[in-house]
């Protein structure tokens, strides 16, 4: 890692205590739990923490330097350490990975998005990887402090980076194309995440839309999704583009085929004459949609339908994103990374269509950030539920109690639970061996934690 004093100097009103102390800067550091010897430490204030408080642990594990905020100076007064002053950390952070970023002469990807972001990123970074030399976004640190953070992990024989984008608030897409600077952008679809803050379907597209608006000025390229109108409204103007779909004209074309008893799609995809069918290993109708996005990026950059076919057809599904698992004498769905209305469908629908077990279950928990709408869209679960004739269905969380009451309404077999143990528990006792289980559920409610109490 290259970074100077005088890129620290591009940074708005920043200050230095004790320069000349600063040592070579080996990588960028927020947590002084994983400090290493060289890194410059950034001290964040978190819900929970405030990284100020470690500045003195960071510098007897040998950090390069720390980076504080103006307000919290006095703590430091009678200290030797040599210090960085900003007024915000955190934006702090997003102008130096931006200074970063421009040091290298690569391919950027920006990708947002309703669902689906991470599972989309994995696959396209597997194409491009066929070809090219590329950097992807760690896990799905994908906000205004991990898209930084994995900025910083770019290295001079990176040709490509593919940057995941979230949001939940207005103007912050805004904010992370201007650390990031992509060259390319790509919005997988509009769903209602994130409602609660950003109002509606039309308001969510305008936010995540910024991203083909950042494009649009700086004359990038965008691949759209025409299947959606609200994403094609984004991208009006754009000349610069590659269109994608199933269900509209587009020039990737796709066409789901077939689907198998686990719910695998295969799907057909022509472009410029050429036809390929996919068989596709991961599970559900919709990650179908994902792999026409990885499709149309690997063909922009000239990578073949035979290679980008080898690619997605030995893909592996990431951590807690439809993976599916045996656990004891049960088949397990791990979907529990995040929920919203619809990937609850999806997941749901996938849950339907996968066949030879003894039972269907779905274990949900609460889906939040959905504001006014909430009691809706958690009873409209009971109602996906009956559709698709899923044999139990497991409760646990106070929102879910909308779906509870729905759900006997509809005179389903439903449950709900105050505790995932007893969830767990009812499911040993009372489900068919041979069954299996969908869990679901918003970040914070942690359904994975069921698997290890049916371990258990």
């Amino acid at each position: 890692m290259k970074l100077t004093i005088s890129d620290f100097r591009k940074i708005s009103n920043v200050n230095f205590i004790n320069k000349d102390l600063i040592k070579p800067i080996k990588g960028i550091s927020i947590d002084s739990r994983k400090i290493n010897e060289g890194d410059l430490f950034f001290a964040i204030k978190g819900e929970n923490f405030d990284g100020h408080d470690f500045v003195e642990e960071v510098f007897s594990k040998g950090a390069s330097g720390a980076v504080i905020e103006k307000s919290q100076l006095e703590k430091f007064a009678d200290k030797k350490f040599p210090l960085v002053v900003v007024d915000d950390t955190i934006k702090a952070l997003g102008e130096l990975a931006n200074v970063y970023r421009k040091k290298f002469n690569l391919k950027l990807i920006g990708l947002t998005g309703s669902n689906g972001k991470t599972t989309t990123k994995e696959m396209i970074a597997k194409v491009l990887s066929s070809k090219f030399n590329t950097l992807k976004t760690e896990g799905n640190l994908n906000n205004n402090i991990g898209v930084p953070l994995n900025l910083f992990r770019l290295e001079k024989n990176h040709e490509f980076a593919v940057i995941e984008m979230g949001i939940n608030h207005f103007n912050e897409m805004r904010w992370l194309c201007e650390i990031a600077d992509p060259d390319y952008g790509l919005i997988t679809n509009i769903g209602t995440a994130h409602i609660e803050f950003l109002g509606s379907r039309e308001g969510i597209a305008k936010e995540k839309g910024e991203l083909f608006q950042y494009l649009r000025k700086k004359g990038g390229f965008v691949f759209v999704n025409s299947d959606e109108k609200l994403i094609k409204d984004q991208a009006k103007g754009i000349k610069r583009k590659l269109t994608f779909g199933f269900n509209s004209k587009a020039d990737v074309k796709g066409k789901i085929v077939s689907i198998n008893n686990l719910a695998q799609p295969s799907i057909q995809v022509k472009y410029k004459g050429k036809s390929e069918i996919i068989n596709l290993p991961t599970f559900g109708v919709h990650t179908a949609q994902n792999a026409l996005c990885a499709i149309a990026v690997g063909l922009k950059f000239g990578i073949s339908l035979k290679q980008i076919k080898k690619e997605l057809e030995t893909f592996q599904s990431y951590d807690k994103r439809m993976q599916v698992i045996e656990v004891g004498d049960y088949t397990i769905i791990n979907d529990a990374y995040n929920a919203n209305p619809d990937s609850m469908k999806a997941a749901i629908q996938t849950l339907s269509l996968m066949k030879g077990f003894q039972a269907k279950v779905a274990a949900l928990g609460d889906m939040l950030e959905l504001g006014n709408f909430s009691e809706t869209f958690h009873r409209e679960l009971a109602h996906y539920l009956c559709e698709n004739k899923i044999d139990y269905s497991f409760f646990f969380g106070e929102l879910t109690r909308h779906s509870f009451d729905e759900a006997k309404r509809l005179n389903l077999n439903a449950r709900f639970f105050d505790d995932k143990k007893s969830l767990a528990n009812e499911i040993k006792n009372s489900v068919p061996k041979g069954s299996l289980i969908l869990l679901k559920g918003s970040r914070k409610m942690k359904m994975e934690e069921i698997i290890e109490y049916l371990k258990g």
